[in-house]
């Protein structure tokens, strides 16, 4: 999906610039095929709109020879009907033509509600596909991506404002265009009957809309950014004091949490009840004005003809047209407003989509090193601070097949030497290099399947204990065999099959909180070594053990030697001890 050129400088134009900028922004959301079952959409609520403009004009023949038989006589096209067909007195006629204009309608009524039906599954299936191809754009994105942008923010946006986006903007779009339909058949049947009428009736309702479109739609774009703020304050609230509830429990600020969060939902409150006020109220100025002009249509026709008779076909038409022209003007505002309403939520989930991926295939062979993993001249600065530079043309190597310890102070940049070499970010100056081989963009995904990662703190999933080391492996497709290896290498099995109720099966809880910090390390451990991975990143990987266990695990990493790359960051001298070499990072 690609942004076209000239298109940010329409959304600055006037309203009709600006609905079409948003129009084709909201085509860019829709896949190929998407845009073809939004064609056939598009049919479908055509057919719905002459099937309601065929059973408006159905009523006007009853109305009338119900009103006046004589019409049968002075009409040529009901004469013709009724002597063809043979009809043995005008009440037969009468009857076949009510049964005609009910069957009509009815057929009509119905197709309309098989086609919405269509229109709502198409709308909420573009729910669903938002949500996936946004989340997978997200977890496509490089992993300094995520450390500009905050957690709740991309959930908000891959739940939230999907949602929003669906129910304010592509819902009521869609209704807006099947709703047009039928308000274009009616204005063209009026045109037909009477169009001096036509023109009135366009002119009134649609200066009545417009003029309270054009009061309200900068309101609109100023509520529709708040209530996004609102929302982002509302995760961002929620998503903090979950997350660090023990903290949250020890310094007694709860309160503070909690009066963050309402004070954001009521923002977000206030901001969604205006938007719906603003959308609503033109219908009751519009009713009013409409139920008097019936009453104006039908005065002036009795004043034309001078005979009720006359009046009831014409009144009949008129108000079974407005039945179906009222409800489809105030759909079509309401979908106006809630696409001005909805314009930064547009922007926000437009533009992330259309971000960059690095596509590099799945099935591609790892890269596993032989002889070296080289740090040639190595700079890297985060993003937050571009001026200050973590590392500076580091050169560092560490040999195939070796333990490497990497020791320093805090802040030296022991971890941003071990993001760059699990590939996770990517160097401003100078190269990752393994064999001779320079990793990048289109090869990481190799290399990233040679290692195995220990990090400081474990994340463990609410699932069974063998899906945590498992983890990303679907249920299954697990390998209990390899399972049980990995956590007899980490000394966790024996904890697992003793004291854990159900094995491995046993839940451990949301970030494994049934779990002591040992014992989450233990498996986060087993974990990195499922896979059998040629290289093993460990950072501060045994920092939570105690002494007699990391005595094992130490044990178990230094039999390694020989046979895999292992590098690992610590503070303690005994973790240090079962490595080969130590870099002292400054």
């Amino acid at each position: 999906m690609r942004q076209s050129a000239g298109f940010a400088c329409g959304v600055m134009g006037g309203p009709s610039v600006t609905f079409c900028a948003h129009c084709k922004k909201v085509v860019d959301l829709f896949t190929t095929e998407e845009r073809k079952k939004a064609v056939r959409v598009v049919v479908l609520v055509s057919i719905m709109a002459l099937l309601q403009t065929a059973g408006v004009l159905s009523i006007a023949p009853f109305l009338a020879v119900l009103a006046r038989p004589n019409v049968i006589e002075e009409n040529p096209w009901v004469n013709a009907i009724y002597r063809d067909l043979q009809f043995s007195d005008p009440a037969a006629l009468i009857y076949v033509l009510g049964l005609l204009t009910l069957m009509v309608v009815v057929v009509s009524s119905v197709f309309k509600a098989v086609t919405l039906h269509v229109v709502s599954r198409f709308v909420q299936m573009q729910r669903k596909s938002l949500g996936v191809r946004l989340l997978s754009n997200y977890l496509r994105q490089p992993y300094d991506f995520f450390l500009s942008r905050n957690p709740s923010e991309l959930t908000k946006n891959v739940l939230s404002e999907v949602d929003q986006l669906v129910f304010d903007l592509l819902q009521p779009l869609a209704i807006v265009i099947a709703q047009g339909a039928v308000a274009l058949a009616m204005v063209a049947l009026i045109l037909v009957y009477d169009p001096s009428m036509a023109v009135w009736i366009v002119a009134v309702v649609g200066a009545l809309y417009g003029t309270i479109y054009l009061f309200v739609r900068k309101r609109l774009t100023q509520v529709g950014a708040e209530r996004q703020a609102a929302d982002a304050r509302r995760y961002k609230s929620c998503h903090e004091v979950v997350s660090g509830i023990k903290d949250v429990k020890i310094a007694h600020a709860s309160q503070a949490y909690l009066r963050s969060f309402a004070s954001a939902s009521h923002d977000f409150a206030r901001r969604s009840a205006a938007t719906e006020t603003l959308v609503q109220s033109p219908l009751y100025i519009v009713e009013a004005v409409g139920f008097a002009g019936l009453i104006a249509i039908a005065l002036l026709s009795l004043w034309r003809s001078g005979d009720v008779s006359e009046v009831l076909p014409t009144m009949g038409l008129y108000g079974f047209a407005a039945y179906r022209l009222l409800p489809a003007m105030q759909t079509i505002y309401s979908g106006l407003t809630r696409l001005k309403y909805s314009g930064p939520i547009l922007h926000n989930i437009h533009r992330d989509l259309c971000m960059p991926v690095n596509d590099q295939a799945e099935g591609c062979a790892q890269i596993v090193p032989r002889h070296e993993i080289r740090l040639q001249g190595v700079s890297y600065a985060y993003p937050a601070s571009k001026e200050v530079l973590v590392l500076d043309r580091l050169e560092l190597v560490f040999a195939a097949n070796t333990i490497t310890g990497i020791s320093g102070r805090s802040g030296s940049g022991k971890s941003t030497v071990m993001d760059l070499l699990l590939g996770l970010l990517s160097p401003q100056a100078g190269e990752v290099l393994v064999d001779g081989m320079v990793i990048d963009k289109t090869n990481v995904k190799a290399w990233q399947k040679s290692i195995g990662y220990v990090p400081q703190q474990i994340y463990l999933a609410d699932i069974s204990v063998a899906e945590n080391i498992a983890f990303g492996v679907p249920k299954e497709q697990i390998d209990m065999g390899r399972v049980e290896r990995a956590a007899r290498a980490a000394h966790i099995h024996d904890f697992i099959v003793s004291d854990l109720a159900d094995g491995y099966a046993s839940l451990v809880g949301d970030r494994g909180i049934r779990l002591s910090g040992g014992q989450r390390q233990r498996i986060g451990i087993a974990r990195a070594l499922y896979r059998d991975p040629p290289v093993l990143c460990m950072d501060e990987a045994t920092s939570a053990l105690d002494g007699a266990t990391e005595q094992a695990v130490n044990d178990a990493i230094r039999s390694l030697s020989g046979n895999k790359t292992v590098v690992v960051i610590a503070h303690r001298q005994s973790t240090l001890d079962a490595c080969d070499r130590i870099v002292e990072i400054r």
